[in-house]
């Protein structure tokens, strides 16, 4: 499905142009990073990806693009390991990327981090980078680790690398302010939006109980994604109505799910929410992504939301909290979804119920970017950080 449009991209990428080494150490954003090359390619920059290797079953979203995919050997990608020893192995493998990065960084002339997971360690690496050639980092996440419980060490050092960059990219004009009131200089923000993110086509899978309103939670299951406040929500409708619905959470467990589930059960819900854990291969998510009646996203804190811009195409209800890009793609009108304050349990009720046989308006073709405008001006922040090193 994407190869015609890199093939296209290809064609058009300069053999003179920029050259951009990325990073995504642990490829946290493949489908953002695979659009977000298109765009660059389109617009006559080569890109390159400093990453990991492939898990088992995992697809090669960046076939179209160079990849130098040197962290982790030992610990992910064909030879995945969990658990604490495998981290603190994990732990000093990062180490050993971030040499290999300062060194392959040398050869390209600008570099675009997405992810810096280890602050403390990762701003040495982007200081020593810096003395020769511009960085540049898109805070996907404008709260720290969208308040995930880190050592001190990492929250600590989360400011310190914000102002070793360049430039910085955030997605949304909230992601500004935010950035604006920790101090960051304004002229190093920019803002690029995030753009809808392609949906391998399938058939939409097999309901058991098609009378049922489905929707939908997907994604990498974390603390600050509301799992729990979702279930919660649930045990305060009206059983009657409650049967109506079928909520799904589905995605690789990055938190303890049986709490969740025990939770669940205590309140009786029975079909109408059901927790589906793992990693789903593609064929699989977008059949699952595209049997959804309505998608829900009770988020405590979010910038931009990958899978948001996975779903955007599809024209079905959404339910958000009003957070970042929610408020932008829903707006405050009553034809695309519902936003709800975050943690509001209530409203979230509310919004679930209200939810049932609705159906959004139509999306217009402009009312997202392109990956080639997304593409230009991303460029046009790499060239404002050329300019200051020239000047």
């Amino acid at each position: 499905m994407r190869a015609a449009p890199r093939a296209a991209a290809r064609e058009n990428a300069s053999a003179t142009g920029q050259s951009v080494l990325l990073v995504d150490p642990s490829l946290f954003t493949a489908p953002y990073d695979a659009a977000l090359s298109d765009g660059l390619q389109a617009n006559g920059l080569r890109p390159a990806w400093a990453t990991r290797a492939l898990r088992p079953n995992e697809e090669d979203l960046l076939a179209g693009s160079r990849t130098l995919p040197f962290f982790y050997p030992l610990t992910d990608g064909p030879r995945r390991r969990v658990g604490s020893a495998w981290r603190a192995l994990k732990g000093l493998e990062h180490i050993a990327g971030l040499r290999r990065l300062t060194r392959e960084a040398a050869r390209f002339d600008v570099v675009h981090f997405q992810w810096a997971a280890l602050p403390m360690l990762d701003v040495r690496a982007v200081r020593r980078i810096r003395q020769n050639r511009p960085v540049v980092l898109t805070v996907h996440d404008i709260e720290p680790f969208n308040g995930r419980p880190v050592s001190a060490a990492q929250r600590s050092g989360y400011t310190a690398i914000l102002a070793a960059f360049d430039r910085l990219i955030v997605h949304t004009e909230q992601g500004r302010d935010a950035l604006l009131a920790r101090g960051l200089p304004e002229d190093r923000i920019h803002v690029v939006p995030h753009g809808v993110l392609p949906l391998r086509t399938a058939e939409p899978e097999a309901r058991a109980q098609p009378g049922r309103w489905r929707i939908v939670l997907f994604g990498r299951l974390q603390a600050y994604k509301g799992v729990d406040l979702l279930v919660e929500a649930l045990g305060l409708i009206d059983p009657q109505i409650r049967d109506r619905l079928e909520v799904i959470v589905a995605g690789e467990a990055q938190i303890d799910v049986e709490p969740i589930l025990a939770r669940a059960k205590a309140l009786d819900l029975g079909d109408a929410f059901k927790l589906r854990e793992g990693r789903l291969s593609e064929d699989a998510m977008a059949g699952l992504l595209r049997s959804a009646d309505a998608f829900v996203f009770p988020y405590r804190s979010i910038d931009a939301s990958g899978v948001l811009h996975l779903v955007a195409d599809l024209d079905r209800w959404l339910i958000a909290s009003d957070l970042g890009a929610f408020r932008t793609m829903i707006g405050t009108g009553e034809d695309s979804g519902a936003l709800v304050p975050a943690a509001d349990i209530a409203a979230l009720a509310g919004a679930i119920v209200d939810s049932i046989g609705r159906r959004p308006r139509p999306a217009s073709a402009t009312d997202t970017l392109d990956w080639t405008q997304i593409g230009a001006m991303t460029r046009t922040v790499y060239e404002a950080a050329l300019a200051d090193r020239a000047a």
